[in-house]
């Protein structure tokens, strides 16, 4: 998997105390346990770990981790590169 998808599979474990083994690339945030306010909480801790913009109408219970991973990948490159 990416580096995305296990920085992701590690907050949804640590923030949101989903199990591990319950984790992969076709479970939705549903199936994890998220309600739609848990998944805007995701995303608004996606934002704040990658330091990228991601639109929290876009949060959806029924996206899986592969789709999430994807989606904060294509906010990155829409970002470009970090200038410090």
């Amino acid at each position: 998997m990416s580096d995305t998808y296990d920085r992701l599979a590690q907050l949804l474990t640590a923030k949101f105390d989903v199990p591990a083994q319950a984790i992969g690339p076709e479970a939705t945030l549903h199936d994890l346990g998220l309600d739609s306010l848990a998944v805007v909480e995701l995303f608004v801790h996606v934002d704040q770990e990658w330091n990228i913009p991601v639109d929290e109408d876009e949060a959806e219970p029924e996206q899986t981790v592969h789709q999430v991973a994807a989606y904060v990948d294509a906010c990155a490159v829409r970002q470009g590169p970090r200038t410090i």
